[in-house]
């Protein structure tokens, strides 16, 4: 099987390997949609501070199950499955209070370890949620960004508060979208990009604002998903006193935080990391209820052999390549 491994930055390399056997408690995938985010696209520029190269990316995907091993759960062939990528350790204090999404031993597929970049996949079974039947391989293979965007507005009571998303990339639109369908009282998404603002818009964004006029929409709690000082100063800038930061975005650096304004205003900066099992299937009742719109997103497919021409497409068309699905 072909398998896409980047192993410098901006170099991937082709490989023909064997396809995998499923052990005890596994289940071999066929890939069928895997979506290009921006810690793949921070790791292709080798700037991703937590992903090491060489690396075969991929922990947004759907798939269909091609066989199993022994001890693997009811899954049978051709069931129709998307993946939660988080390895965890199931004994830390983290996993063990339920928040295994900041396990102690964390691992992500895609990310330290193998991920989907591959025409087939072994997984461990406890990790496969089944697609609901009306959903698509596209939507299947976005309901981890998804779920991101419901996490983030879970780490703090979202009902009634005016929300002010900063970023109208995928994570940003999706957190937006989820953000009205968890009863906030108002949503803004701003950012630099028309285009992009137009786009949330179309996926039912109730208000887009460029960044300078977000201070007339008086947000409650402010959500970033941009990862830049800018972004981060604004946003401490413009939370009222006593409210919430919710920090999304992915940091390619170090930045500065204004903490005497932190400190003077009982700010909470609280950070945010993929996901649970409840954001999931909250997720997946959103895509199907049609409350959050997914596939607006997506700006052009390629396929598998052609990833490296996928990044540089992103590469070069910033401000419209939103979402980006390969077709394995």
């Amino acid at each position: 099987m072909l398998r896409m491994t980047l192993v410098s930055p901006r170099n991937f390399s082709p490989e023909e390997v064997s396809v995998p056997q499923p052990g005890p408690g596994q289940v071999l995938l066929k890939i069928k949609r895997i979506g290009i985010c921006g810690s793949d696209i921070h790791a292709y520029y080798g700037l991703h501070p937590f992903i090491d190269l060489p690396i075969t990316p991929g922990h947004e995907f759907s798939a269909v199950v091609e066989s199993s091993g022994k001890n693997a759960g009811a899954w049978k062939p051709g069931d129709r499955v998307t993946v939660m990528p988080q390895i965890f350790c199931r004994d830390c204090p983290q996993c063990r209070s339920g928040r295994y999404n900041i396990c102690q031993n964390l691992k992500v597929i895609g990310c330290q370890c193998t991920g989907a970049a591959q025409e087939y996949l072994t997984i461990d079974h406890r990790l496969l949620l089944r697609l609901p039947d009306l959903m698509s391989f596209d939507q299947g293979a976005m309901l981890e960004p998804l779920a991101v965007g419901v996490h983030a507005c879970r780490r703090v009571d979202i009902s009634g508060k005016r929300v002010l998303v900063q970023g109208a990339g995928t994570i940003g639109s999706l957190a937006a979208q989820s953000a009205q369908a968890m009863g906030a009282e108002a949503v803004m998404i701003t950012d630099i990009s028309r285009y992009r603002l137009d786009l949330a818009k179309s996926c039912g964004v109730e208000y887009t604002a460029l960044p300078e006029d977000a201070g007339k929409f008086s947000p409650s709690l402010i959500i970033e998903c941009v990862g830049t000082e800018a972004t981060v100063e604004q946003a401490i800038q413009l939370a009222p006193k006593g409210s919430d930061i919710i920090i999304a975005g992915v940091f390619s650096k170090k930045v500065p935080v204004n903490m005497g304004l932190v400190q003077d205003k009982e700010l909470r900066l609280n950070g945010t990391l993929m996901y649970t099992l409840q954001d999931w299937e909250s997720a997946a009742d959103f895509a199907v209820q049609g409350q959050v719109k997914l596939e607006n997103l997506i700006a052009k497919r390629f396929t598998l052999p052609e990833i490296a021409q996928a990044f540089r497409y992103i590469e070069e068309n910033r401000d419209t390549a939103v979402k980006v699905i390969i077709d394995v």
